[in-house]
């Protein structure tokens, strides 16, 4: 990858993200049997939360969130990962087969959609990955913050350590790596500014 190249997919800002313990350290710490087991149950709530009725799985969200808003809209064949590390503000709308994966090793990182946030079918939330310029592919992690009344097309994906602006505009098909202004619509693999909200 050239340096061009990494300043385009936003790894040039790699070293603003944490550095958590390596797949190879953490597994002592959360071993893969543990993790299985875990995974199991969670795919099992996963599929019963999606024939519950909506005033259960409010009930579910509102417990396990570490905040779950008034008039939140949530659609079926929505996954939250570890929900003691997401919030979501009032009158959010998170539309069908929305994915949210928050880091687990980082106790820092979460993942908060404010107020008035509408989410678009199938967007991805990556709260963690892998730092593509250590020799194992060391983990790194994040916290992504979506200000109030942004919106996200459907089929994004957002990466760990971005914030999306206020009012901000995420085109679908969009993959976010990099920081986008308040008020600032953006698209594209990865995403670029394309133009500033105008208002009648």
């Amino acid at each position: 990858m050239t340096s061009t190249d990494a300043q385009a997919s936003g790894y040039d800002c790699i070293g603003s993200v944490s550095s958590v313990a390596s797949s190879q350290n953490s597994s002592g710490r959360l071993s893969r049997l543990a993790f299985s087991v875990f995974s199991y149950i969670d795919h099992l709530v996963f599929h019963v939360l999606n024939v519950m009725p909506p005033v259960a799985r409010w009930a579910y969200y509102k417990l396990l969130c570490r905040r779950y808003g008034r008039r939140v809209l949530l659609d079926y064949d929505t996954y939250v990962r570890y929900p003691h590390k997401v919030s979501i503000g009032n009158d959010v709308a998170i539309n069908r087969g929305c994915r949210i994966y928050p880091s687990l090793l980082n106790k820092e990182a979460t993942i908060t959609l404010e107020d008035g946030v509408v989410l678009g079918p199938q967007v991805t939330f990556f709260g963690a990955g892998q730092n593509p310029r250590s020799e194992n592919l060391a983990d790194v992690a994040a916290s992504i913050v979506v200000r109030r009344g942004a919106y996200i097309g459907g089929n994004s994906t957002i990466r760990y350590g971005v914030t999306i602006g206020e009012g901000a505009v995420v085109a679908a098909g969009s993959v976010v790596v990099n920081d986008v202004a308040a008020n600032t619509i953006v698209g594209g693999v990865p995403a670029k500014v394309i133009s500033q909200r105008t208002f009648d």
